[in-house]
């Protein structure tokens, strides 16, 4: 079976920025599992200089670039690029993980699926700023909007996108939750007392002015308290707020922006955390949340998309309104003051994620589905569970078709 992967990915597997490319490099690892597999991904960004072809322990990365400057929005270019590719891989199955090359793969009448990462509707209430966001929001939403009409299957990764989208295609929806890899589950855990972990970009969606607020609130009780920021800056006017109030609100000895992080600095921060903390206004299934709970740490985050099918009050972490910086201060505190309660729901979180987000288990719930597209199987029902099963490898030459 050809699998064409249409999707974001990462130039450099040992730096991921997260989101998208993180997903998709995890859930290639388990892809590669299967022989009979002739896995190809196509990422097509302008964060590539250069076209070139990579090889990743059997699967094949085609790196097309995007320019810098341009006159025909990337979106659109992209879309003719991507289908170029497909006309000369001629897949079997075609599965995208954007709007866009969605559309792209569908429109080149390839049997297409297609997983649904984030909310545009929602995100374009946030991203409403500059003339970019709401040009690039509302091609976005032209390419969905058609995605959505004629691809063959839809993916969820959370009940969340399953109430969004609840008016489209009823019978076409499976549930797969978003992979992890083994080594988030072999963490170690090292915590130092006071040492709250954010994972994510620096972005307006993200609230971290909010997190910065509840991090205020927790130094007259925890002198010892410090944040530490691991991800890149998307926004650049969003940073200079975050930098100023860290600035102006005497928070410098207590906030640490680290950047970017590889897998392996990534792995550290997580074993020596107390705590991850989320204060997104909008998400679907995080995957810092997903990470955290698989390396045996308690989460408190906002009760905002999928975040609450991911943290279960109190048992895995706490959830908190958006925007309220002082009952995030209030979750944070009772973790950080209470190293059993802290380890207990660590633990319980480390458990839900071994029986949800292994890399193994969601990438035989994928490669079951392209089964099943292959062969034209429709018997899909509408929101029907897709919990990852583990599914027999099936035999057979590399590339068969």
């Amino acid at each position: 079976m050809r699998l064409a992967l249409l999707t974001f990915y990462p130039g450099d597997p040992r730096v991921i920025p997260g989101g998208i490319r993180m997903v998709s490099y995890n859930l290639v690892q388990g892809l590669k599992a299967y022989p009979d597999l002739d896995l190809h991904v196509v990422h097509c960004h302008s964060d590539i200089e250069h076209d070139r072809l990579a090889e990743d322990g059997g699967a094949t990365i085609h790196y097309l670039a995007l320019p810098h400057k341009r006159v025909v929005p990337n979106l659109v270019t992209g879309v003719r690029r991507v289908q170029e590719v497909l006309a000369a891989l001629k897949p079997d199955v075609v599965h995208a993980h954007v709007a866009h090359f969605a559309y792209a793969g569908a429109r080149a009448g390839y049997p297409t699926i297609y997983t649904i990462h984030g909310v545009l509707a929602r995100e374009r209430e946030i991203y409403r700023r500059t003339l970019f966001d709401r040009l690039r929001y509302g091609l976005l939403g032209w390419y969905e909007a058609r995605a959505l009409r004629q691809v063959d299957r839809l993916v969820a990764i959370s009940p969340y996108v399953l109430d969004e989208y609840a008016h489209v295609r009823a019978d076409a929806w499976l549930r797969i939750d978003n992979p992890v890899p083994r080594e988030f589950f072999a963490v170690e855990d090292r915590a130092e007392a006071g040492r709250i972990l954010y994972a994510g970009s620096i972005t307006e969606i993200k609230d971290l002015l909010t997190l910065l607020r509840a991090v205020e609130r927790l130094t007259p009780l925890y002198p010892g308290v410090r944040l530490r920021l691991a991800g890149r800056a998307t926004s650049a006017a969003y940073e200079r707020q975050v930098r100023a109030y860290v600035e102006t609100h005497g928070l410098t000895e207590r906030v640490e922006f680290l950047g970017l992080l590889s897998r392996e600095e990534l792995l550290e921060e997580y074993s020596r955390c107390a705590l991850l903390a989320l204060s997104s206004v909008q998400e679907n299934a995080p995957m810092a949340v997903i990470e955290a709970m698989a390396a045996g740490k308690p989460v408190v985050a906002t009760r905002v998309g999928g975040v609450p099918d991911l943290v279960s009050e109190g048992e895995t972490g706490y959830l908190v309104p958006a925007g309220d910086d002082r009952t995030m201060a209030e979750r944070l505190a009772e973790l950080l003051g209470n190293d059993a309660l802290r380890i207990r729901l660590g633990q319980q979180a480390r458990v839900v994620a071994q029986g949800r987000f292994g890399a193994e288990r969601v990438a035989g719930a994928y490669y079951a589905l392209y089964q099943r597209v292959l062969a034209g199987d429709d018997a899909v029902g509408a929101g029907e569970p897709q919990a990852p099963q583990p599914i027999r490898r099936a035999a057979g030459p590399k590339g068969a078709r």
